[in-house]
C-alpha cells in the first residue's frame, strides 16, 4: 500500500513553507505594494475627478447665470429700441398728418374759392342763361 514517511512529510512541509516565504517576499509584496499604490493613486485621481466635475458644475452655473443676465440685458436693450423706433413713426406719422391737415385745408380753400368764384360765374349768367333756355323751350 501507501506509506506515509514522515521525514519525507516534514521535507516537503518546510519546503512548502520556505517557498510560501520566499515568494511572500519576492512575488506577493510588491504586487501588494503595486496594487495598494495603484489603489492610492486611483483614489487620488478619483478626487481629481471630483474636484474638476465640481469645477464643472460651479462653471456651468456660472455660464448659465452670465447667459441669463445676457439674456435680460438683451431684452432690456431691445424693448429700448423698440420703443424708440415707435417714438420715431409716431413723430413721422404726427409730422404728416400735420402736412397732410394743412394741404387738406389749403385744397378746402382753394375749393371753396372755386364754388365762390363758379357761384358768381353762374349767378352773373343766370339771366343770359335764363333767356337761352326760354328761347329753346319756345322755339321747341
Amino acid at each position: 500500500m501507501v506509506d506515509l514517511s514522515p521525514v519525507l512529510m516534514g521535507s516537503f512541509f518546510a519546503i512548502f513553507i520556505a517557498l510560501l516565504l520566499f515568494l511572500n517576499a519576492v512575488l506577493f509584496k510588491p504586487v501588494l505594494s503595486h496594487i495598494e499604490a495603484r489603489k492610492a493613486a486611483l483614489e487620488g485621481d478619483q478626487g481629481v475627478a471630483d474636484s474638476d466635475i465640481a469645477e464643472r458644475d460651479r462653471l456651468n452655473a456660472e455660464a448659465k447665470k452670465v447667459i441669463l443676465e445676457a439674456r435680460k440685458e438683451a431684452t432690456k436693450i431691445k424693448e429700448a429700441i423698440l420703443i424708440e423706433a415707435k417714438e420715431k413713426a409716431d413723430a413721422k406719422i404726427a409730422a404728416e398728418q400735420k402736412k397732410i391737415a394743412k394741404e387738406l385745408a389749403a385744397f378746402e380753400k382753394t375749393l371753396a374759392e372755386s364754388e365762390a368764384n363758379l357761384k358768381n360765374a353762374l349767378l352773373g349768367e343766370a339771366p343770359l342763361i335764363k333767356e337761352r333756355v326760354k328761347t329753346k323751350f319756345i322755339a321747341a
